[in-house]
């Protein structure tokens, strides 16, 4: 598997948006849900989630940072698989820069939404497989 750029693997994720989001357990065991992670954002190595800050995905964060994302793309052959660290971040600031009006359909009261959180992932390493193969260490 070749080394790719960052830029080479941003173009080839524009538009993909849900992926599974996959955790470790306070049990040692993997926890995957489906997550949206905004298709229309240019893919620099970190991504952002909002979800409950009570929720099971939030819980397991706080215990173990370690998380995968997987992506598909729903036409043609590519899947994309980030292996990196989250963190939780509650300042709305933060927030705002990555709040879409969609999300409100989850979140009724937009940033103000009580218990709301975002989740921060950051790359360590990607790869891909589709027309060519990739792979990126960040």
């Amino acid at each position: 598997m070749a080394s790719k750029s960052l830029a080479t693997l941003a173009k080839k994720m524009r538009g993909l948006d849900l992926c599974m989001m996959t955790t470790v357990t306070s049990y040692g065991h993997l926890a995957s849900r489906p997550m949206s992670n905004n298709g229309e954002v240019e893919y620099d190595g970190t991504s952002y989630f909002f979800t409950w800050a009570d929720s099971r995905t939030a819980k397991d964060i706080e215990k173990n940072k370690h998380v995968q994302l997987n992506f598909r793309a729903e036409k043609g052959f590519l899947f994309v698989a980030v292996q990196g660290e989250a963190t939780l971040k509650d300042d709305k600031g933060a927030m705002a820069e990555h709040w879409h009006r969609e999300l409100e359909q989850w979140f009724k009261e937009g940033l103000d939404t009580p218990g709301l959180t975002m989740i921060e992932v950051k790359a360590k390493r990607v790869n891909w497989w589709g027309e060519d193969d990739g792979e990126i260490e960040l």
